[in-house]
């Protein structure tokens, strides 16, 4: 019987037969895809973690990084020959992707993340971004210490104190989307007084770049979306600035009506708030009224946003990043089954009627004159 026992102990007492000492691995935590120099190549930059025990710093507990960059006619053939230069490269704690503009205006977007998708190795909830500068210089830029694709991916979190962020996109979202209308955005990456920001997004239309949008349309869009989960929203009252922060949204809802082949999409949305800030002298917000009319110029302001979106995305764009297709799929099946090749042209020419409803439910330490 102990001799049984002995046989049984014995493969958990061995070490794993592919084990690798992590020094000898390059755990790649962002990548990033420019244009190459060199003609029909793209050039990857890949963002590596050093062990500390490989530091020579006096700091051993600090992790370090390293970016190792090549060009290829493929992502793959890249990532291969980033294998002359670094260790063994493992993608399963990838983070981010960085795409830069230039790329995406040349080279469609499915081919580009085609070989991260197919890669078992790499996560699907890697989150993609684009880029005005070079990928190269953005996972270059060394802040204190800290790994550039962190600060990156930390920044999404944010997304509940703004509305200027959009949706974390990730890898399995983009492939999803690519693959149904083809059309959403994508948040971009910037650097501002060398710090790493979230600014501005692409347009992204049957797998090109089609546009870049602004830090106010992102907030339009995400009015129109229903993906506003924190923020400000910026009024004048009595011809005073105010400001009005978002709490939490409370209904959404979503309507499609045909007439013939003409359609017109309603959108109602509610969300209670909190009067954060207010200039107005004689302002006195225990009185009903006041907040009444407080909420209806801020309700005004996000319709006025929004409308200016949605002629954004119907005449400047041509497209509807917003995924207001669901709903004509779900409601229309035999309309959109019949028109989903042109949905951009049946989107351009929608009616599409927007509403909102604010409440203000909070209005801090100070309420009236005295």
């Amino acid at each position: 019987m102990k001799r049984l026992w002995l046989i049984l102990l014995i493969p958990l007492l061995s070490s794993c037969w592919d084990s690798h000492n992590i020094e000898e691995l390059s755990l790649v935590v962002g990548m990033g895809i420019d244009k190459s120099k060199k003609k029909n190549e793209i050039m990857l930059t890949e963002q590596i973690l050093v062990p500390p025990g490989n530091s020579l710093q006096e700091n051993q507990a600090q992790l370090k990084y390293k970016n190792v960059t090549v060009s290829a006619k493929t992502l793959h053939e890249a990532i291969r020959d980033s294998l002359l230069i670094t260790n063994t490269v493992l993608t399963n704690h990838q983070r981010i992707l960085l795409i830069n503009e230039d790329v995406l205006r040349k080279i469609p977007m499915e081919a580009i993340i085609n070989q991260s998708i197919r890669d078992n190795n790499t996560r699907r909830s890697c989150l993609v971004y684009l880029t005005k500068r070079p990928t190269r210089e953005i996972l270059g830029l060394a802040d204190y210490g800290e790994i550039p694709s962190n600060v990156i991916y930390e920044l999404k979190d944010n997304v509940k104190r703004t509305n200027k962020i959009l949706p974390p996109l990730t890898l399995g979202n983009a492939s999803s989307s690519l693959q149904s209308d083809g059309s959403f955005a994508i948040q971009g990456v910037e650097i501002k007084g060398k710090k790493l920001i979230l600014e501005g997004a692409g347009v992204i239309n049957n797998s090109k770049l089609v546009g870049v949008m602004n830090n106010e349309d992102i907030a339009s869009l995400n009015w129109l979306n229903g993906e506003v989960k924190g923020g400000i929203i910026e009024a004048v009252h009595h011809g005073n600035p105010f400001s009005v922060e978002v709490i939490k949204r409370t209904k959404r809802k979503v309507t499609t009506e045909l007439n013939g082949d003409h359609l017109t999409i309603n959108v109602k949305v509610g969300y209670t708030t909190r009067l954060s800030e207010d200039w107005y002298g004689k302002e006195n917000s225990f009185k009903k009224s006041y907040l009444k009319d407080a909420e209806r110029v801020a309700e005004d302001k996000v319709e006025e946003d929004v409308e200016e979106i949605v002629w954004k995305l119907q005449h400047k764009y041509k497209t509807g990043v917003a995924g207001l297709y669901r709903y004509v799929e779900n409601q229309h099946p035999k309309f959109w089954e019949k028109n989903k090749n042109n949905w951009d042209e049946i989107f351009s020419n929608a009616d599409i009627n927007y509403q909102v409803d604010l409440r203000i439910i909070d209005f801090g330490s100070k309420g009236g004159v005295k």
